[in-house]
């Protein structure tokens, strides 16, 4: 079969943004598994003469961005994550796009954000330069689809230093930016978040939305922490049959897909029921598989919830 050069490099390019796009979409499904071993065998790609350098440095952000929420959800190869970040920074920045430079920024921004959250860091200092450093470049490229990322991060980033009346402003501008350029998950991710400055029934419609948004896009994977936030919410409410419902549906969808850090949640949140239930033998015991789950994945915030959680039994169950 005869193909000329520029044929050649047009499938070549194809095939890597169709593993791309597969690999991302074993993730929204929940597949982290799947999609980091089509990541690792699309990435030698890169090395074939086919591929330009614009190519390479959108798989390596977009790499880079998986590489990030499966550090989050597994607490995994921080050091691959860093690595493969800075690849796509140098490269954005060798050929001096923009768009991508902005992006490379806030990856960077998220990935230190997420290891202080993980590692039990307080310094959210640097992250929240790189952050403000992506959101600066995207308002002035005009990218509001990517603005409203950035400002939820930087929100996010200002609400680990306690409740504050800036990370309202930053993740409500977010929801109205994701909204106006139709980045669904930005918007149910800013819309979570929110449910943290609102009370009453405000806060747990703020709760459904961020499910719904989750739902409407095939976020699965993204689906467990949504319903135990509901959950929450209904258990502060006093409404513990339907706290009961949604922390099931995320327990089981979170054993279906192999998502421990979420099935550690499930645990907590399910020994918080039988707590308020009275049922402290079946509270400690869940407590104590969470904490199992959490010294499993090295992380420090779910040992420090265990922790919490056990202390809680002292006191016995609470009305």
């Amino acid at each position: 079969m005869f193909l000329t050069e520029q044929a050649i490099t047009d499938r070549y390019i194809s095939s890597l943004r169709n593993l791309r796009e597969i690999a991302e979409a074993y993730y929204f499904q929940g597949r982290i598994d799947d999609a980091f071993h089509l990541w690792q065998i699309a990435e030698p790609l890169l090395e074939g003469r086919e591929a330009q350098a614009a190519q390479r440095v959108t798989f390596l952000l977009q790499y880079g961005r998986f590489l990030i929420h499966r550090y989050f959800l597994t607490n995994r190869d921080s050091e691959l994550m860093h690595a493969v970040i800075q690849r796509a920074v140098q490269g954005a920045q060798a050929i001096q796009d923009q768009s991508a430079i902005a992006t490379g920024h806030s990856l960077v921004g998220q990935s230190l954000y997420y290891h202080n959250l993980l590692t039990g860091g307080h310094d959210y200092t640097t992250a929240r330069d790189e952050l403000e450093q992506s959101s600066a470049l995207r308002e002035q490229i005009g990218d509001g689809y990517g603005l409203s990322e950035s400002l939820f991060y930087t929100g996010l980033t200002l609400d680990r230093e306690g409740p504050n009346e800036r990370t309202r402003e930053y993740l409500k501008r977010a929801l109205a930016l994701a909204e106006q350029h139709r980045n669904t998950w930005a918007a149910s991710e800013a819309t979570r978040h929110l449910t943290d400055y609102t009370d009453g029934d405000e806060r747990l419609r703020y709760a459904m939305r961020s499910l719904e948004l989750r739902e409407a896009i095939g976020f699965t994977v993204g689906l467990p922490s949504a319903q135990l936030l509901v959950s929450d919410i209904f258990i502060a409410r006093g409404e513990l049959a339907q706290a009961q419902e949604y922390c099931q549906q995320a327990k089981q969808l979170a054993e279906a897909l192999g998502l421990r850090m979420y099935l550690m949640f499930a645990l907590f949140t399910q020994g918080e029921i039988e707590h308020k239930l009275g049922q402290l033998a079946e509270a400690r015991e869940h407590f104590e598989q969470g904490g199992v789950i959490a010294h499993e994945l090295k992380m420090a915030r779910g040992i420090a919830e265990a922790d919490e959680k056990l202390a809680l039994l002292a006191d016995g169950p609470t009305s």
